[in-house]
């Protein structure tokens, strides 16, 4: 097959599940819960890295525990982007999904390993996710703010309207770039009459590490979200282990369709048939 031919199966067979992707990396794991604002839920209360950290890797979860660094994250990110070039395929990565990339807790130079290997790597497309969008200027380089390297895409979780505050704080930094966007994954709630105004992408989906009916996803929200952001800026990614306000317990037997459609949109390109077709 022609995919075959053109992308190696070992960089194939690293695709990650996440689908508005084609790879994930990790600097390191380990983070804080960050509390709800009043009224609301946090994602970070059912967050499936600390389920993760803590159930495979045997790591704690919290304030002042180290965190985990990893130490093949540098050389694998550069091999991908090595391939990138010479594939002529310009691949989605997301970095830190197993932790928050602007957790103030992380050692500094941790950070900063990361940040070189970003800039390292110019042929892939970088997707950096925070919940703490207001750490930006104290935390990265001067040069990100007024320059950041043009293959990054900065978003920010907002998972209940409690919390769209955090788009304002983001936009503050990045907006400038286009390249902003929202994560309203696991959404708690409804985003109605929140605009995001300029938002590359908003990404929707419900929750999978939780059996309580507290995160079920409503259909509706889809609805509202195509109304108030248009189809062609929304990204829905599942239902999560609810369908319809029933457990149906695995996220993919819920599936991502809505009235026999799929929301797949995303501003940067993701290869993920050609990743398929070569697995």
């Amino acid at each position: 097959m022609l995919a075959e031919k053109v992308i190696p199966r070992w960089i194939a067979q690293q695709m990650t599940g996440i689908e508005w992707t084609d790879f994930s990396g990790n600097g390191w794991t380990v983070c804080t819960r960050m509390a709800a604002s009043h009224g609301a839920l946090s994602a970070c209360e059912i967050c499936y890295a600390a389920t993760f950290a803590e159930s495979r890797l045997g790591l704690e979860w919290g304030p002042s525990v180290p965190r985990h660094p990893f130490a093949t994250f540098a050389e694998r990110m550069r091999r991908i982007d090595r391939a990138a070039l010479r594939l002529g395929l310009r691949f989605a990565i997301f970095c830190n999904s197993l932790s928050d990339w602007l957790d103030a807790e992380a050692d500094p130079v941790m950070r900063g390993k990361l940040i070189d290997v970003v800039e390292s790597c110019p042929n892939v497309n970088w997707l950096l996710l925070t919940h703490r969008p207001h750490l930006a200027k104290k935390l990265l380089p001067s040069s990100w703010r007024s320059a950041p390297p043009d293959n990054v895409w900065a978003g920010t979780t907002i998972e209940h309207p409690a919390h769209a505050f955090r788009w304002d704080q983001h936009a503050e930094y990045w907006g400038h770039t286009g390249r902003a966007w929202v994560s309203a994954e696991p959404l708690a709630s409804s985003l109605a009459g929140i605009k995001f105004d300029g938002a590359a992408v908003i990404i929707m989906g419900g929750a999978s590490n939780t059996r309580d009916p507290a995160w079920a996803f409503d259909s509706k929200w889809i609805e509202e979200g195509v109304e108030q952001w248009g189809e062609d800026r929304l990204f829905f990614k599942q239902h999560g282990v609810f369908r319809d306000g029933v457990y149906v317990g695995d996220k993919k037997k819920a599936g991502r369709d809505f009235a026999g459609r799929i929301y797949d949109n995303t501003p940067w390109p993701r290869h993920r048939d050609l990743l398929s077709q070569a697995a």
